[in-house]
Order: structure tokens, then sequence, then C-alpha cells
């Protein structure tokens, strides 16, 4: 009977302290480090921001530009003709180039439209909901947290082994079309595969991982419990997109 009792009193003490660990973990944290945690994600979304918007709409613009350019010209040389021998005869081949080109490219940009770059728009989002009690900031902070995921997710999905396959097939259907639809040479399959497979890769590698960092940062701090440490610190930054290049300097 004693070893009966004693075993008991281990079996509740376990069951007791797992109830006020799990209660422990499912409490809201106090108020003030909600404050902080809000200020954190706040300031990483808004500070990666601007640089996210320039890469989205820069690359949708380049898209866009690059579709209406391949499909003036090729319409402007479908006309073009060479001369083989004695006879004249059509020459379609760089209006053909333009027409699969430009095609790629508005492929591109339907891709970027319907599949929006979260780090974009997270900041706006989260700027619109209040936090005047502590009800409101706990609920904010929520939502604050599902949006730095979500970004992070955005960015990693972006650099992704299924994006590279995207592209690369892509890229590989453009060059089939013109080898065996529009039966060019070999070498015009090849220049056209190369030179999508460059913008398809600049366009990947340039995309913004702020937020993926952010996140990471975010989730080992405050699992650590160093709230007050966590504040986003100094960073440099270089960007590129069609058009330029950029240095920025973040406090």
């Amino acid at each position: 009977m004693p070893r009966l009792r004693h075993l008991a009193a281990v079996i509740l003490a376990l069951s007791l302290s797992g109830a006020v660990a799990a209660f422990a973990q499912d409490a809201p944290p106090p108020d003030e480090q909600v404050k902080d945690r809000l200020g954190f994600i706040a300031g990483t979304l808004g500070a990666g921001q601007p640089a996210a918007r320039r890469w989205w709409f820069g690359w949708i613009g380049a898209y866009a530009a690059g579709a209406a350019a391949g499909g003036v010209l090729a319409a402007s040389h479908w006309d073009d003709t060479k001369t083989e021998g004695t006879e004249t005869v059509a020459d379609r081949d760089f209006a053909e180039g333009m027409l699969v080109s430009g095609a790629t490219f508005a492929l591109g940009a339907a891709a970027l439209a319907l599949d929006p770059f979260t780090p974009a728009s997270a900041a706006r989002k989260l700027e619109r909901l209040p936090e005047t009690s502590a009800e409101e900031r706990l609920a904010k902070l929520r939502q604050a947290e599902e949006l730095l995921r979500k970004c992070a997710a955005r960015e990693r999905r972006g650099r992704s082994l299924a994006t590279h396959l995207l592209n690369a097939g892509a890229n590989a259907a453009a060059a089939v079309v013109i080898k065996a639809g529009f039966r060019q040479s070999w070498g015009s399959a090849l220049v056209t595969f190369v030179s999508g497979e460059a913008v398809s890769l600049l366009n990947i590698f340039s995309q913004p991982m702020r937020a993926t960092r952010d996140l990471k940062k975010y989730e080992a701090g405050f699992a650590a419990g160093r709230a007050a440490a966590l504040r986003p610190e100094a960073r440099w930054s270089l960007g590129l997109w069609p058009g330029g290049l950029s240095f920025r300097l973040e406090f």
C-alpha cells in the first residue's frame, strides 16, 4: 500500500506539473511584451516593404513591357523577306522569335499578378488593425505573426526548386515552339532557352528575402524570452531589378 500511495502521488505530481506547463504555454504574454513584439514585426514589415514593392511592381512592369515590345516587333517584321538565289521568300525568323519572347514575358507578368508578393502589402494590412486596448493588441499580434509567416513562406516559394523548374519548363516550351513549331534552327531554339533562363534567374535571385531572416530572428529571440532585445538592426542591402541597382543602409 505505501508503494501504491507513493506511485499515485508521483503520477498526480506529474499530471499537475504538465497541466501547469500547458497553462503557462497557452497563457497570453503580458501587454508590455505584446507591444514589444508588435513593434518588432511592424518595424520589420515596414522596413522591408519598399524593396518588396520595387521588386514586385518592377518585374510586372518589365515583363509587361517585354510582352508589348515582342508583340509590336513581331507584327512589324512579320512580312520581312529575304533573297535565296533568284527568289524572294518570307523571312519570319526574327518576328517568330519576338512573338515567342513576348508570349513568355506575358506569362511572367501574369504569374506575378496572380501570385502577389506578400511582403509588398503586409505592412499596410497590419497598419489598418486597431490596437487601442490590450485585447486588440493581442489580436493584432496574432495577425502580425501570421503575416510575417506568410511573407516568409512567399519568399521561400519564390526561391524554391519548384519555381526554378516551372521557369525552366516555360523556357523549354518556348524553345520547342521555335524549333518544332516554327521550324527554326537548333541554335535559335538554344538562344531562346538561354535568354529566357537568364531573365528567370535574374528575377528569382533579385527577390528580397528579408521576411525570412526576420521571422527566424523573431522566433529565436522571443522563444528565448529576449523580447526587449529584439529591434531591427542596422543592415545594408543591394537591390537589383530591371532598370537599375540600389544600395540601402537600414537602422
